[in-house]
């Protein structure tokens, strides 16, 4: 039963990463246009200390897209 328990745990993150990236392939254009609106939509400031925060949220934005910045 342990056994069983332990192989559900290790396998179900794998099975989640795989129905995530089976989606429709965007391009690296559409991919930013999504992000940039997700970005703006929540207010994240373009410049002064918060302009790193933005890159940050882009660059993981991106990523989920299978784009690397």
């Amino acid at each position: 039963m342990l056994i069983a328990l332990l192989a559900v745990t290790l396998a179900a993150p794998q099975g989640f990463v795989g129905t995530a990236s089976a989606g429709k392939k965007v391009t690296f254009d559409q991919a930013w246009a999504i992000c940039k609106a997700k970005m703006d939509k929540a207010g994240v400031w373009r410049t002064g200390t918060q302009a790193n925060e933005r890159y940050t949220r882009g660059a993981g934005c991106m990523r989920k897209y299978g784009y690397r910045i």
